[in-house]
């Protein structure tokens, strides 16, 4: 392969990457031209799922209509413990998908901005 040829599939491949993954309406997409299109590329590797630990919240079994006003009120109290148990669990969760989506918009803006720094400099090449 010449160093045109290579250039433009390279081009070719980036611009078909910047339409899949861009998240800039603004940024201009140029289709690749059948001819420059490069070989199937590979798949992006894809991590496993992480496993996430389940709640240890442990819930309090009623004690009944019959049991005594005692036995009720610890129960009541209990429950509510049970109830902050899991809104603490939902209050981490949430707190790590909130971190997740941060660095994943991150990634996307650093993929855009790479990517069209590659174009530029792929058409600066060409001219």
């Amino acid at each position: 392969m010449t160093t045109p040829t290579i250039l433009a599939a390279a081009l070719a491949l980036a611009l078909t990457c910047g339409i899949a993954f861009a998240q800039n309406p603004a940024t201009p997409a140029t289709p690749a031209t059948p001819a420059a299109a490069p070989a199937a590329a590979p798949a992006a590797p894809t991590a496993p799922l992480p496993t996430i630990a389940a709640h240890k919240c442990e819930k309090p079994e009623f004690p009944g209509k019959v049991a005594p006003e005692t036995r009720i009120r610890k129960w009541s109290a209990d429950f509510r413990g049970y109830v902050d148990c899991l809104k603490g669990y939902i209050g981490e969760r949430n707190a790590t998908i909130e971190a997740n989506s941060k660095a994943a918009k991150a990634a996307v803006e650093e993929f855009n901005s790479s990517v069209t720094e590659f174009n530029e400099t792929v058409r600066s090449l060409n001219n």
